[in-house]
């Protein structure tokens, strides 16, 4: 690795980088005891990046031939039309590794099929049960012409079960997922992911649909996890704020939200879903303050938009695979603890709606309309839990949002997911304390 980037800097290269991923996935889908799908496979992808006269050149192979992947990167570089001089940074040279009990690779995929059939037991009042099993050993080495010499070797694994209840005529679902950055002792918890989809599935048979109307939400950790994903985060990358694509844009030591509001992204924590030892770029992961008591503080970056602003790479610059450009992304982004407790949100609700979970949505990060979709929710009446609801989702501006946030609980935990952006998804975790929005618009029916 090391004499392809020589090679690259003999020719005239101002920066260098080589990245190659070893990935091996397993994937198991059921529908009703019944394998619907069960696959293998492994496979490694090399790539290697230049910066000359001021233009990205990138190249790719499924073959380790480092010297001709240079050579190309070189030649695709006068294609580019876009310059950029980087500010260089200091080299780091570390060595992580997934920390796990059970090696998921130790265990064949009939093991592994034969457990996962005996945990999809269906009720006589559940009409289609699916699970998916899924774990992935992912060995990544990235060094470059600073000196950096990293290596990665992430362990993941994952269950989502989805629960179709039937009554008479009358047909609702629910899903609910468990992912960990660990391995084959999520088995240990796929029990109770097929137990709560089967159980929250027949609830729903009996929810109700809420109308729509202004009042007091109250949103879990998950859909908080949203809003501050979606809402804020995106705002907040700096490729969208640099082409006016963002209405964060020029906002920076600006109120914008109550001063309860505390928001950011962090790449630097070890069991997270969106944990970035380091960037597709070299970057050690970091924690970013975002938000800080209302104010906007900063914006995420990679490489490209820190030299262009004359600011500091914040470990943000992530690629789906090492084929794809590294753009600025998200990686664990959540709303902090405030002072309050689940208890005393409620009691201070008095009377509204509790809206949990991700089903979908949508936001217009220039603009700042949003419209997230629940998996389901609760009236609340005097201060109690009331009756399910289902349909609900959460709509607003995202400005008036944050001003409009009352109280922030402090039981934050965050969840797992995957964001898309430019035609790539990379794993990310959202999350939240319990959130009282005052005004909040609640769409039903």
């Amino acid at each position: 690795m090391e004499e392809a980037i020589s090679l690259a800097l003999k020719k005239g290269a101002e920066f260098a980088e080589i990245t190659s991923v070893k990935s091996s996935r397993n994937f198991i889908e059921t529908t009703d005891q019944k394998i619907k799908e069960l696959s293998s496979g492994s496979k490694e992808l090399n790539s290697i990046r230049v910066l000359h006269n001021g233009r990205w050149g990138l190249a790719y192979s499924f073959e380790k031939d480092l010297k001709r992947l240079a050579f190309e990167a070189l030649e695709n570089a006068k294609s580019s039309d876009f310059s950029v001089k980087l500010n260089l940074q200091k080299p780091v040279k570390r060595k992580f590794t997934t920390a796990y009990k059970k090696n998921p690779e130790d265990y064949s995929l009939e093991e592994k099929k034969s457990n996962i059939l005996k945990l999809c037991k269906k009720p006589d009042n559940i009409s289609n049960l699916k699970v998916i099993y899924s774990d992935s050993v992912i060995k990544t080495n990235y060094i470059n012409s600073e000196g950096s010499d990293l290596s990665y070797e992430d362990v993941t694994s994952g269950v989502l079960c989805w629960s179709f209840a039937k009554k008479g005529d009358k047909i609702e679902n629910f899903f609910e997922i468990e992912r960990i950055k660990g391995g084959y002792e999520i088995l240990e918890r796929a029990e109770n992911c097929i137990s709560t989809a089967i159980k929250k599935s027949i609830m729903m048979l009996n929810a109700i649909t809420p109308k729509g109307c202004v009042t007091n939400t109250v949103t879990d950790q998950k859909l908080g996890g949203v809003l501050a994903h979606e809402a804020i985060g995106h705002a907040c990358e700096a490729d969208l704020v640099l082409s006016n694509a963002s209405l964060l844009h020029g906002k920076l030591g600006k109120t914008i939200g109550n001063k309860l509001v505390n928001i950011t992204d962090n790449g630097s924590l070890p069991k997270a879903w969106g944990y970035v030892p380091f960037d597709s770029e070299g970057i050690p992961g970091s924690r970013t303050a975002l938000v800080e008591n209302g104010v906007l503080k900063r914006y995420l970056h990679n490489r490209e938009t820190a030299s262009l602003t004359n600011s500091k790479p914040t470990g943000n610059g992530r690629a789906m695979n090492p084929a794809a450009k590294a753009i600025v992304r998200m990686t664990n982004t959540y709303f902090e603890n405030g002072d309050s407790t689940f208890d005393e949100i409620l009691n201070e609700t008095k009377n509204g709606y509790y809206l949990k979970g991700s089903a979908g949505g949508q936001v217009d990060p220039a603009s700042g309309e949003f419209l997230f979709n629940a998996t389901e929710g609760y009236e609340i009446n005097n201060g109690e839990i009331g009756r399910m609801l289902k349909g609900a989702s959460l709509t607003g501006n995202i400005m008036q949002t944050l001003h409009n946030i009352k109280l922030i609980a402090n039981d934050m935990s965050l969840g797992t997911g995957f964001c898309g952006k430019g035609g790539q998804y990379v794993p990310v975790g959202d999350g939240a304390p319990h959130i009282l929005i005052e005004k909040a618009r609640v769409g039903g029916v």
